[in-house]
């Protein structure tokens, strides 16, 4: 009976000291809006029983695709560093940063997304008067 006791003990033992010796840090995904002139991120916190909180975080950008990102859109959309794009990003927060691992998905602002496709398409608008123009 001592025998099991202290095997059992030892492996409580054990076990307690191999959980605590782990940190887990764990990422959550985040879906909120970046401002990158002033490399802010914000997100609204759900709480089911208190009203909502908004907070605010800088970010710091650990994947890596957060500039190229901003070169596409800056270049095809008009996108300026001033501008909020909406992201999707898993990471985790450690004190007043953001430290992302992942961006899984952005959003370009509604009114340069409408100023672009404004803009593409008079060539469409000429081929279908040429069109009209051949018919009669």
């Amino acid at each position: 009976m001592k025998k099991i006791t202290v095997f059992l003990l030892m492996c409580m033992l054990f076990t307690i000291g191999s959980a605590a010796g782990k940190k887990r840090t764990t990422d959550k995904e985040y879906k909120g809006q970046y401002i990158k002139s002033t490399n802010t991120f914000t997100y609204k916190k759900d709480n089911l029983v208190f009203p909502d909180k908004t907070l605010t975080y800088e970010l710091k950008d650990n994947s890596g695709l957060l500039n190229g990102i901003y070169e596409f859109i800056g270049q095809t959309y008009g996108v300026t560093d001033d501008d909020i794009i909406g992201l999707n990003v898993i990471g985790r927060v450690s004190g007043n940063t953001f430290i992302v691992t992942k961006i899984t998905n952005y959003r370009i602002p509604e009114e340069k997304l409408n100023n672009a496709v404004s803009t593409g398409t008079p060539a469409l608008e000429n081929i279908g008067t040429e069109s009209q123009d051949t018919e009669q």
